[in-house]
């Protein structure tokens, strides 16, 4: 599998774009994804392989600023700017018109770029999380540092500390459910069943008065992390979708 790697230059704040399979950018629909809160392009790699294996397709994974091979400048981490970072990089990489995943509070970033560009969005994959942009509180910083690996890697490899210091500040509460009813394209919704999901029933219920033409998917093996223990159910799941919107076009 051929990756390119390219750094957008977002007002002096460059951010790593990874694609594979460039050459097929305008013969389907491309698949664009938004990590979760300290994740990178790097966790990616190898759902992008399984993914270009089932069903070849170009698939581009942007790292926002703060994580990864990313920039992680002091300041700067609302939402308005993660949002900027998405347009920087889907403006180089001239896409018109995509699917659009989002993962944890990746979602919030997904949505929030989305309702500013609905024409531009084919199809959206929420994966396990609510329509909103959280406020995360003080001592957030400290708090998180204290769990597990996530993904094989602890925090402070994946982020730096003065950037979650800066996320947290910076964070404010947004809900995005009353924006939603404006998308018309099909939604895939994929929630984690096992303890400690990051999409409660609640939630999902309002996400069916939100988006009635939504297909919800529940992960009976998988808590939040919806690419464990078997990445495959992940890749078949999102593979089905992006296929029946290929079909419907």
């Amino acid at each position: 599998m051929q990756l390119y790697e390219t750094m957008v230059n977002n007002h002096g704040v460059h951010i790593h774009v990874t694609e594979v399979h460039r050459d097929l950018r305008n013969e389907q629909s491309s698949l664009v994804i938004i990590p979760g809160l300290s994740e990178s392009a790097e966790d990616y790699i190898d759902i992008m392989e399984k993914m270009v294996t089932l069903s070849p397709r170009h698939i581009v994974v942007i790292t926002l600023r703060g994580r990864g091979q990313s920039d992680s400048p002091d300041s700067g981490y609302t939402l308005e700017d993660h949002i900027r970072d998405l347009e920087a990089a889907i403006r180089h990489l001239e896409l018109e018109q995509f699917v659009l995943m989002g993962y944890s509070r990746g979602v919030a970033y997904q949505l929030g770029y989305a309702i500013l560009n609905p024409k531009r969005i084919e199809g959206l994959i929420i994966g396990d999380y609510p329509a909103i942009h959280t406020q995360l509180p003080a001592g957030w910083v400290d708090f998180f540092a204290t769990l597990p690996p996530w993904r094989g890697k602890k925090l402070f490899d994946r982020m730096k500390p003065s950037a979650l210091h800066a996320l947290q500040k910076d964070s404010a509460k947004v809900e995005f459910w009353s924006d939603l009813s404006r998308f018309t394209c099909p939604v895939l919704i994929i929630r984690g069943v096992k303890p400690h999901p990051g999409l409660s029933l609640e939630a999902v219920e309002r996400y069916k008065l939100s988006l009635p033409q939504a297909r919800i998917v529940e992960f009976e093996q998988h808590d939040h992390n919806i690419f464990e223990p078997d990445a495959d159910e992940f890749v078949r799941t999102a593979d089905s979708f992006l296929k029946e919107i290929k079909k419907n076009q």
